[in-house]
């Protein structure tokens, strides 16, 4: 039987000799495909992968900058108090400065007329002193 296929074999063998460089070629073209594909689905499944992380990462960021954006309106929202708050106290400060310049005006007119008086002799000191205390319960119970 053996010997029956040794012409089959020597008439086949030219023909696979001739087909070898294709079949080569067929199969590098087939395993260069077959690599692509696998670099093509290993590229998308990173892809996923670092999408997936990336959008971690932006709701991470977007919840901290939602935060420091309430924390600025909080923060404006006390700077505008706090403005508010110092100009009604510098408001009440110059009228409560208005009101001491006047009263310190007062005592000052009075300072002055009681330097000018001149010295009271010792026998009408008692009088002079109780008469300049009346005086003096008087005014003070007309500006209470």
């Amino acid at each position: 039987m053996i010997t029956s296929l040794k012409p089959v074999i020597g008439a086949i063998q030219p023909v696979i000799e001739a087909i070898r460089p294709r079949i080569t070629v067929i199969l590098t073209a087939i395993f260069a495909a077959l690599a692509f594909t696998g670099g093509y689905f290993v590229s998308d499944w990173r892809s996923a992968s670092q999408l997936q992380r990336l959008n971690s990462q932006n709701a991470i960021l977007s919840a901290a900058s939602e935060k420091c954006a309430l924390d600025i309106r909080s923060v404006r929202t006390a700077m505008s108090t706090l403005t508010e708050v110092a100009a009604e106290r510098e408001k009440n400060a110059t009228e409560a400065m208005r009101h001491a310049a006047a009263v310190a005006a007062k005592h000052t007119s009075l300072a002055k007329k009681t330097r000018a008086l001149p010295a009271v002799a010792a026998e009408h000191q008692y009088e002079a002193v109780t008469r300049e205390q009346i005086e003096y319960v008087q005014s003070r119970h007309q500006t209470d």
